[in-house]
């Protein structure tokens, strides 16, 4: 019976000793970064931010104070990256943190990429710019002339912004400035200084008809002529008006 007594007694003690355990480790994990907030070695100093062309700095800088507390230790990339973009509508492509530490306090240089457009997006009334790894955002401050994507969905000019990008491309070289590209889910028919082209939807477009537009074209010169290209490679040649 003691023995039984002793046992209970011993098991009600290690339960009492877990629960000290865990509250104690609670209230470190609450207390401990706040602390550390305190000391010198451990606050960030200053922060110089590289590579910010379209992207006002207040909104890097902002985003490493609500990501580290003022603290560098809690400072990392990924999740500066995150929040960076959150407040620039998706306009970083890359951000890079190096820390230069003294006894009191920190210095923190941000690198940053920012994503260049190929192209405006339009869905819905709603206005977004494309860049080449098909990545939507939107930056207020880029003012460049590009051409403009009227589509039906955002998913889908990203899941074929590989097909965009090189028929975009294709365009260009062919000496002709792009105004408009209207992509629906039966064809896709871009409006160019020389004329129109009439082709499949992006999910059929092939490298086939990139070379079939740019033999067209050298053929053609800089006349004004509507092009269509069907599924088949065949090529429909008009004088435009």
């Amino acid at each position: 019976m003691k023995e039984e007594k002793k046992r209970g007694w011993v098991a009600t003690l290690e339960v009492a000793l877990a629960l000290v355990w865990l509250i104690a480790m609670a209230l470190a994990g609450f207390f401990f970064p706040g602390f550390l907030t305190f000391l010198p070695v451990f606050k960030i100093k200053e922060i110089q931010i590289y590579g910010i062309n379209n992207i006002p700095p207040s909104a890097i800088s902002l985003s490493v104070y609500q990501v580290s507390k003022n603290n560098w230790l809690f400072l990392d990339s990924k999740r500066l990256f995150a929040k960076a973009n959150e407040l620039t509508n998706n306009s970083l492509k890359d951000i890079k943190i190096e820390r230069k530490l003294s006894l009191d306090g920190a210095r923190v240089n941000i690198y940053v990429q920012e994503r260049v457009p190929i192209a405006y997006v339009v869905h819905d009334n709603t206005l977004m710019m494309i860049d080449e790894q098909g990545e939507l955002f939107y930056n207020p401050a880029i003012e460049n002339k590009l051409p403009t994507i009227y589509t039906f969905s955002f998913d889908y000019i990203k899941k074929y912004h590989t097909n965009l990008n090189n028929l975009v491309d294709s365009i260009k070289n062919t000496g002709f400035s792009i105004n408009e590209v209207y992509v629906t889910d039966r064809n896709t028919i871009i409006y160019i200084s020389g004329g129109r082209v009439v082709l499949p939807p992006l999910s059929q477009i092939s490298p086939l008809f990139f070379d079939r537009i740019k033999r067209i074209y050298n053929k053609i010169g800089t006349g004004k002529v509507d092009i269509l290209i069907t599924s088949e490679n065949m090529a429909v040649i008009r004088e435009g008006k």
